[in-house]
């Protein structure tokens, strides 16, 4: 069933739990069917992520319309998100077609801009009873390697609290030294910046590049208050890795439909361990 992302990450702050937010690569059906079919399975709620740039194939209204026709086909909490929007026309545009969570990254920008811009969406999302994300410290990219190809910040407490000051998102992205893509060797993520900034607020954090990152660091930050991770980079490619898999392996009889359900219930498998790693099993 579709809902909104407000009420699910309030009662997972609460109950020391996340609500996993899988990126669907512009709105690829087999990927949202095995995303909604493993949070069924395990009566967990779910978010399904888009990120503009992989709707070049199929547009924004492609995904949103596949996403809300499973969302109405499975009995669990089911939130439509906009991850990275980038500026207000581009979440205003989503907010029209029919999302239920928008987020907005303004975390390039000075703190008073990113919180001017962040209050202006805000706005005008809550008019209508969507709820936001923001995101404080941009995060690096790393390519295929593991290789760093953009920003590596750490958020200064200080900072969060001068812009919490200025504005108030419904959830807050910070950046503790974790990357969108894969992660090579160790990585440097500083939890205690959830913990020092946990003590001047009770916004549910998210934690953004879980790909690829130590699991026992996920969990713990779960006990720092983040309430929703997210997770892509990893997904994508073990999909393709199943469609080259069910070829090889003559799964698709020379049907498409085959190679698709294959795929799809090879990558259910691998979302029921990622709501298994977020503890919001049951939780639907």
């Amino acid at each position: 069933m579709l809902t909104t992302t407000m009420q699910m990450l309030k009662k997972a702050y609460a109950g020391h739990y996340a609500i996993p937010a899988i990126n669907t690569q512009g709105g690829t059906y087999d990927m949202i069917r095995a995303i909604c079919m493993a949070a069924e399975e395990l009566r967990s709620p779910i978010i399904l992520a888009h990120y503009t740039s992989t709707a070049v194939y199929s547009g924004h209204e492609w995904f949103y319309q596949t996403a809300n026709w499973m969302a109405e086909h499975v009995s669990v909490p089911v939130a439509i998100h906009l991850d990275h929007g980038m500026s207000l026309e581009e979440c205003v545009q989503m907010l029209k077609i029919g999302f239920t969570s928008i987020m907005f990254d303004g975390s390039m920008l000075e703190v008073e801009e990113n919180a001017r811009a962040t209050n202006e969406i805000i706005k005008i999302c809550h008019a209508v009873g969507v709820p936001v994300e923001a995101e404080i410290g941009e995060l690096a990219r790393l390519d295929d390697q593991g290789r760093l190809t953009g920003s590596s910040n750490k958020a200064d407490p200080d900072m969060v609290k001068k812009y919490l000051n200025l504005c108030r998102p419904d959830s807050l992205a910070i950046s503790i030294g974790n990357a969108h893509g894969f992660y090579k060797g160790e990585v440097d993520i500083d939890v205690e910046i959830l913990d020092k900034c946990r003590e001047f607020t009770d916004i549910p954090f998210v934690l953004h590049g879980c790909t690829g990152m130590d699991e026992k660091l996920v969990r713990r930050s779960l006990n720092s208050g983040v309430a929703k991770i997210n997770f892509g980079t990893q997904l994508r490619y073990q999909y393709v890795k199943y469609l080259d898999e069910g070829i090889k392996n003559g799964i698709d009889q020379g049907h498409a439909w085959r190679l698709s359900q294959y795929a799809s219930d090879s990558l259910k498998e691998d979302i029921k361990k990622i709501i298994l790693l977020a503890g919001s099993e049951g939780k639907a």
